[in-house]
């Protein structure tokens, strides 16, 4: 037990029974922290958690995803094209790039034409949220207080005369944020309210974006979704979507540049797959190749894109302990806590941690999923929430990401293309990962922009040819 901000209780844990406790048995005596709800209220308009596609349709967007992956590829080969053999490549613009398109048409029905050449609006907007709200990290714990003073209105005009350029750069990310986000509304309104067959468009007319449209037009019905809540969906699924798939793709691209080996192994599969289906224009099976699935599952093991999940307490409780603590007085199994104690959650030390994982919880060892039941790849007797292979990258319970089969498809079919066209070596140019503090766990910046408050994620790998 920890002392918080102004003297709250705060615990951090990865013990399997608190973290069943919290999100799946006694879920509601654990509501959202407030700080980081408001952060999402205020940055993306609200929107819920809840609302889901059908599962089945995301094999569906294979063709979509397949298109896109080859635009990234396409546009790499031009990048590459007055280079003899190999050269230094900023991959991030291109995995960010590739995502936001991904996201745009499979999940919106929009395409944000990222391969065009042209500085994207929301995508710029989108960069610079990301880069305030790091700023601003300490910050939101004082947000439950400061939306108790005064109204909406007197905190819109009180935020008007803050001189921090901070705080103003966010504002009007938001605004240009939200202005995209009706701009693509209004061209989806368009051809939905003029009838038109939208099979031939972006997303092919099973988007969220039209099914949400389609909701919003039978006001009084239950699925009704009014103009806001259509928009605080759409930037949460965007955001959301983009920003972490752009950074995991960047992620594995540095493991396997690290690892040749492993990269051959994978480019062998991949090779030996397509050679065998050249004709195939759906390749669902790709999702099934044992080590392209055991990279991707080992990846988002060691370096789940949300680092802790906070929840606060709000009613007394005792938390069971399936590690018992020893202590001069005996073993302690369960913990009580009082209404107001702040938990977090921890997915990045749950899935390394030894206890759960074995001695190599903290190795990248994709074999451990190759032909493996999960119990055989946990130890004995663990207790797992995790909605994914166990583990807690994308949460556990009815808080669980919503969208995480999407995710995993993007990042297979992008590794796919681009580990079959390209080979990944490690850059002379010194990048790293840092903690940005918002919830992601790490971004890629160059080590000499490091210390600059204005840095931007870059991370450059020798790229050849294949």
């Amino acid at each position: 037990m920890l002392k918080g901000f102004m003297g709250s209780q705060v615990i951090f844990s990865i013990d399997p029974a608190v973290i069943h406790a919290v999100q799946i048995k006694d879920k509601g005596k654990f509501h959202r922290a407030k700080g980081p709800t408001l952060i999402i209220r205020a940055v993306f308009g609200g929107g819920l958690f809840g609302l889901s596609p059908d599962e089945h349709r995301v094999q569906r967007k294979m063709p979509i995803f397949l298109g896109i992956a080859k635009e990234t590829t396409k546009a790499i080969n031009t990048d590459l094209a007055l280079s003899d053999a190999s050269k230094e490549v900023d991959v991030f613009p291109w995995a960010t790039a590739a995502a936001l398109d991904l996201i745009g048409e499979a999940g919106l029905g929009y395409s944000f034409h990222s391969f065009s050449g042209e500085r994207n609006k929301y995508s710029t907007a989108l960069k610079k949220v990301t880069q305030s709200l790091a700023k601003l990290g300490p910050l939101i714990q004082l947000l439950p207080y400061v939306h108790r003073i005064g109204t909406p209105a007197f905190r819109r005009w009180f935020l008007d005369l803050m001189p921090s350029n901070t705080i103003q750069r966010l504002r009007h990310a938001i605004k240009l944020q939200n202005e995209q986000a009706e701009e693509i509304i209004r061209s989806r309104q368009e051809l939905i309210s003029a009838g038109k067959d939208l099979s031939s468009e972006a997303g092919r007319g099973k988007d969220i974006m039209t099914l949400l449209m389609k909701a919003s037009e039978s006001e009084g019905s239950e699925s009704y979704i009014d103009r806001q809540s259509m928009i605080g969906h759409m930037n949460i699924f965007i955001f959301a979507g983009h920003e972490t798939t752009s950074t995991f793709v960047t992620r594995i691209l540095d493991l396997l540049a690290q690892r040749p080996s492993v990269q051959v192994r994978l480019r062998e599969e991949l090779r030996q797959y397509f050679e065998a289906n050249p004709d195939e224009t759906h390749h669902d099976a790709l999702l099934e190749l044992p080590y392209l699935d055991g990279v991707v599952r080992e990846a988002l093991r060691l370096f789940p894109p949300i680092s802790n999940i906070p929840r606060i307490c709000v009613e007394d409780t005792v938390l069971p302990l399936d590690y018992p603590i020893d202590t001069p007085s005996g073993k302690i199994t369960s913990v009580p806590i009082k209404k107001g104690t702040l938990i977090f959650l921890n997915n990045l030390y749950f899935n390394r941690n030894e206890a759960i994982w074995g001695e190599q919880a903290n190795e990248f060892l994709p074999e451990r999923w190759i032909e493996k039941k999960i119990d055989e790849v946990t130890q004995s007797g663990s207790r797992l929430p995790g909605v994914y292979s166990s583990m807690m990258t994308f949460g556990s319970g009815s808080y669980a990401c919503i969208g995480f089969k999407f995710a995993v498809m993007e990042i297979k079919v992008m590794l796919a293309e681009l580990v079959t066209n390209f080979k990944f070596e490690p850059a002379d140019e010194e990048c790293t990962w840092t903690n940005i503090g918002i919830g992601f766990p790490y971004a890629p910046y160059t080590k000499k922009d490091l210390n600059n408050p204005d840095k931007s994620p870059k991370f450059f790998l020798k790229v050849s040819k294949l």
